[in-house]
């Protein structure tokens, strides 16, 4: 199978959305953090202290990796891009094929990355239902 410098040049509007959508994952997620420093300065203390933040050392780290395979999955599409360019096809072929298995590896990360999310949205949301219930 011939293919042409279009193949990969076709992951690079994907591969750009995921990456923004990481990086403002990446952002917010150091906004909670800060947030939940500058409560814990105040002597607020959230519900579940210590597991919200294992939860939240664990996405950052998840969210890492995350952007490091779209980063490689990008750097692969670019050398692909190369050895297509060189008719290097055997090599090119190859390439493209890693880069996409790393940023399918990236988007499978970002999956686990979510549920962790979610795990500590539902710690907030099961601490506001036990305050109403305890109100009444």
């Amino acid at each position: 199978m011939e293919i042409n410098l279009t193949a990969p040049a076709l992951l690079f509007p994907a591969l750009a959305i995921l990456m923004l959508g990481y990086v403002n994952r990446y952002v917010s997620l150091a906004g909670v953090i800060r947030s939940f420093k500058k409560d814990y300065d105040s002597k607020y203390i959230h519900t579940n202290l210590l597991e919200q933040l294992k939860i939240l050392k664990k996405r950052i780290e998840l969210l890492k990796y995350v952007l490091l395979s779209a980063m490689t999955a990008l750097i692969l599409a670019c050398l692909s891009m190369f050895f297509i360019f060189i008719n290097m096809q055997d090599a090119g072929k190859i390439v493209l094929g890693l880069s996409l298995l790393v940023m399918i590896t990236s988007i499978l990360i970002s999956i686990s990355e979510t549920s962790l999310s979610n795990k500590s949205l539902i710690i907030e949301i099961d601490d506001i239902v036990m305050k109403e219930k305890n109100k009444s």
